[in-house]
């Protein structure tokens, strides 16, 4: 096996262990024999359990990233405000969706937690949150959303509500009669009158 696919194996293994039993009851011997290596081998490939943890993180919070971007044929110029904001609803559910472990690993997470693990966690937060201010701010310059919403405060409600929406419903797998769209225009349709001016579409 090549390394990084040893290595990318290693973070598979981990991942279904921390979301089953949580960052401080997994060990690395847990790891070791899920993955079915040396103990040595673990150590070419990170310092520890947190080290091997937060790169876990860091790759998924990049994914997270990449998805987060609208789909290359939404016009932007064409579609209305509360469409813009559906699709983006859409795409946070989706990515969750995608991988429950992550799901569960990352929504199951406080406060309190060892050195590099919490200034993760807080990173990938301000991601979110600073996303969800461009787009009120884009909103508030184009005369969709008011000129006096507090932006910092509102982009906080929105991504804790969806983050614990994704919990609920991914957080234990996916219902199979989970309808992704139906939930993101229910979402979109009770935050919408919240947001965005009366006159807008």
């Amino acid at each position: 096996m090549e390394p990084t696919e040893r290595k990318e194996m290693i973070l598979q293994e981990a991942k279904k262990l921390f979301a089953v039993k949580g960052y401080y009851q997994t060990q690395i011997s847990d790891i070791i024999r899920e993955a079915g290596i040396a103990r040595g081998t673990i150590y070419q490939y990170f310092k520890n359990k947190e080290d091997l943890f937060v790169s876990l993180l860091e790759k998924y919070y990049s994914q997270w990233e990449k998805n987060a971007y609208l789909a290359e044929d939404l016009d932007l110029a064409a579609v209305s405000p509360r469409e813009y904001f559906f699709h983006r609803i859409r795409r946070t559910l989706e990515f969750f969706a995608q991988d429950q472990d992550v799901c569960r690993i990352y929504l199951r997470m406080g406060l309190g937690l060892p050195g590099e693990l919490e200034s993760t966690i807080s990173r990938f937060e301000k991601k979110i949150e600073d996303i969800i201010v461009n787009d009120l701010n884009l909103g508030v310059r184009n005369g969709h959303v008011p000129e006096d919403m507090d932006v910092r405060l509102v982009a906080n409600l929105l991504g804790g509500a969806l983050l614990r929406t994704a919990y609920l419903y991914f957080g234990s797998g996916v219902d199979p009669d989970f309808d992704l769209d139906r939930a993101a225009r229910k979402i979109c349709d009770i935050l919408s009158p919240a947001i965005f001016l009366p006159s807008v579409p």
